[in-house]
């Protein structure tokens, strides 16, 4: 049985002490699925990723101490791509690199998972992660002279992953056509579709315990 929210706009010190300790779990799991099966070594060994959670508002509320430049643009990134679709719906899963939408450099992709409870949008799930090499004009996509953002690589401009958690695949097609490391790249993908995923079904546990009313406040 969920708990009851005790008033309606506030939540007992001791609850709010243990959402937010099962939150910072959420997103240490989603760190340690990432270490564990990204496939780049600047990944599982350097730790160059950042997973975390924002509430309905787009505002974060958990992350990992991952890299901090990482966290500090989940909320740009988010509401770049909320304002593209306007409506999520359970099952979605985007993605996106583009500097000029609130990312940092073609090679960090951020994946983004929508989180419900039956129709309701409580949360979002997301993890930046830097690939080894997304194509342009050199190995590792980080050529010293360039002179345009189309020299460093592929750059996916908020675009819909997945839909009724069904990836599409002409998607991973392209990016696996324009990288030089396409298995790399694809261990690194589902890496960070995993992570999104587990976020899901940790804070649906949540929801299962709290209601989404008390988590939503809290």
């Amino acid at each position: 049985m969920p708990v009851k929210l005790q008033t309606k706009d506030k939540v007992d010190p001791v609850t709010l002490e243990i959402i937010q300790g099962k939150l910072l779990s959420v997103v240490d799991e989603m760190a340690v699925v990432m270490q564990r099966t990204s496939m780049s070594p600047v990944i599982y060994e350097v730790l160059d990723f950042a997973c975390g959670v924002c509430n309905e508002k787009m505002e974060l509320v958990a992350q990992t101490n991952g890299i901090t430049l990482f966290t500090g643009t989940f909320s740009t990134q988010l509401r770049s791509v909320v304002e593209t679709y306007k409506h999520d719906q359970p099952g979605d899963i985007y993605v996106t690199n583009d500097p000029y939408h609130g990312g940092t450099h073609a090679c960090d992709f951020a994946i983004i998972r929508p989180i419900f409870q039956g129709s309701r949008l409580v949360a979002y799930a997301l993890n930046v992660a830097h690939w080894v090499d997304v194509g342009g004009a050199v190995p590792g996509s980080l050529p010293p002279d360039a002179t345009s953002s189309f020299q460093e690589g592929l750059r996916l401009s908020r675009i819909r992953l997945a839909r009724g958690d069904v990836i599409n695949d002409e998607i991973v097609r392209i990016i696996r056509e324009n990288t030089r490391l396409p298995d790399i790249a694809m261990g690194d993908l589902n890496a960070q579709i995993a992570t999104v995923r587990i976020a899901e079904t940790r804070i649906g546990e949540m929801l299962e315990r709290y209601g989404a009313n008390l988590l939503t406040a809290s």
